[in-house]
């Protein structure tokens, strides 16, 4: 149950992460801009810093939760790490607060899984590569229309915390069966 409790509030620290990632910092100063005399000058500062205070918070509260780790203890119970007991107090009050505050996971879109896969093939061939992007339970498979100067195989973006993973080219069904097995095993 600890250990679960600590993935989820992982999973929501991450999601709060994610969504400032994606935050355009740009668009924050233009949407205070625009709306001039809308906002009190606290209230456009915040909005301002909004992106850098959730990304410098969630990065903190990561390093926290990297060391309130569960691995097994001299008697092959699940244990923190840093604490030594079984019901680390420190996953459970970072916890109750995320819940408190109604902070819950971000699932990547279709329209961000497409984004990372266009920057992966872009970055790896060093050229825009046309994209097939198509969602299954776990995430999206993302295929170049064209192989010619792309890495082999697909991209698989994870639905929940927007990892890429390459893999072999394999048809829809064995990819999604291949990629179920590898995400329970690394759970």
């Amino acid at each position: 149950m600890s250990a679960d409790l600590r993935s989820w509030t992982v999973a929501r620290v991450r999601s709060a992460m994610t969504a400032a990632m994606r935050t355009d910092p740009y668009a924050l100063d233009q949407l205070v801009e625009a709306g001039t005399g809308a906002l009190d000058p606290s209230s456009a500062s915040f909005v301002r810093a909004a992106r850098t205070l959730t990304l410098g918070t969630s990065a903190a509260l990561t390093a926290v939760l990297n060391v309130h780790r569960y691995k097994p203890d001299a008697r092959d119970n699940l244990a923190c790490a840093a604490c030594g007991i079984g019901g680390c107090r420190t996953v459970r009050g970072i916890s109750d607060v995320l819940a408190a505050y109604g902070l819950r996971d971000d699932p990547v879109d279709r329209p961000e899984a497409w984004r990372r896969a266009d920057a992966w093939y872009t970055r790896t061939s060093g050229r825009t590569v046309l994209l097939d992007v198509e969602p299954f339970d776990d995430g999206f498979i993302a295929r170049p229309a064209a192989r010619a100067g792309v890495p082999d195989g697909v991209l698989i973006i994870d639905r929940d915390t927007g990892a890429l993973t390459l893999w072999p080219a394999y048809d829809t069904d064995t990819l999604t069966a291949e990629y179920h097995t590898y995400k329970r095993a690394t759970r």
